[in-house]
């Protein structure tokens, strides 16, 4: 019974922190209420550009055929993700700032516990996506022949739908327990970090060492060993592999840069509590992280030339229409 009320007395402290009534809204500083406002509006650009962006590369990720379809499923995922940021967590987080800027601590209590449960579920789908691709690249270079086989179009499925599953759950534990919630947060990204950071690292060993093995054979042969027509296909699907390796790690950096601020700022609040200049402080932050929906179809237009064709052709037969 004491650790129940205690979990229930923090709950409610945790909410009249981040709800303020009209009343303690007018001792906050004017920067405080004027930062609500700037980010309200650009949040709402914001929600506009990610769910179009991601609306046209999951329409065009359906003809990229250098993609193979277990891999292009993660980038579904991940695109499927950043249009439910822009469409579901995005608004929620509207009703919170203005509803903050403006006192209304009831609205912004209602609107809480959805946002912090859709909110960290994207979050965390986006966090395990890229972790998945970035192994999923490993796989394709250690299994080689037999990656075909191994990472299938249904198991694949199957991983993305646990994925979503699970971070959904993880996000539900903002309903009961504030500190678990947060736990689960930062535990999430330091493994997030930790898995792609290995598989990366392995991918660029294993590169380096196939080269200079394939420089030795070289000069050992002193000659090309095969002919331009044998040669190329080898050549040709490297390329490709690199690419989506490039392109995966861009996405996996940009989110890196943009979901740090906020994990940062969200362990301060574990610590310290929610005070004015952490307030706001988590607001220019989430802000940024949902940023991040927004550049990576920039990102697959940038670093996949089949993306930016398609891309191109999209708003050709649009234009003329």
């Amino acid at each position: 019974m004491e650790t129940n009320s205690t979990s229930e007395g923090i709950e409610q402290s945790f909410h009249v922190t981040q709800c303020p009534d009209l009343e303690e809204i007018s001792k906050r500083s004017l920067f405080f209420v004027a930062s609500l406002v700037l980010l309200s509006v650009v949040n709402g650009v914001l929600l506009f550009v990610a769910v179009f962006g991601n609306a046209v590369i999951l329409w065009v990720l359906r003809g990229v055929s250098s993609i193979h379809p277990p891999s292009r499923t993660l980038f579904y995922s991940l695109a499927a993700s950043d249009i439910c940021v822009g469409l579901i967590v995005q608004p929620f987080n509207l009703i919170y700032m203005i509803s903050t800027a403006k006192g209304k601590a009831a609205l912004c209590s209602s609107a809480l516990p959805y946002w912090d449960v859709i909110g960290f579920a994207m979050s965390g789908i986006s966090l395990l996506t890229t972790s998945e691709i970035s192994v999923d690249r490993l796989l394709a270079l250690r299994l080689k022949f037999r990656y075909r086989e191994v990472v299938s179009l249904g198991r694949t499925r199957l991983v993305v739908v646990m994925t979503w599953l699970l971070s959904f759950a993880a996000g539900s534990a903002s309903l009961w327990n504030r500190e678990t919630f947060n736990i689960l947060q930062i535990i999430g990204l330091f493994l997030s970090i930790a898995v792609s950071s290995f598989s990366y690292t392995a991918i660029h060993l294993l590169l380096h060492q196939r080269e200079k093995r394939r420089q030795e054979r070289q000069i050992a042969w002193d000659q090309p060993s095969k002919s331009v027509t044998e040669a190329s296909t080898p050549a040709s699907s490297t390329r490709r592999y690199k690419s989506t390796v490039s392109t995966a790690l861009w996405v996996y950096c940009v989110l890196l840069v943009c979901s740090l601020p906020y994990m940062i700022v969200a362990a301060l609040w574990a610590v310290y509590g929610g005070s004015d200049a952490i307030l706001i402080s988590h607001a220019y932050a989430i802000t940024l992280l949902y940023f991040n929906s927004v550049l990576n179809p920039i990102l697959y237009c940038w670093k996949i030339s089949q993306v930016r064709q398609a891309v191109r052709e999209f708003f050709s037969r649009v234009w003329c229409k």
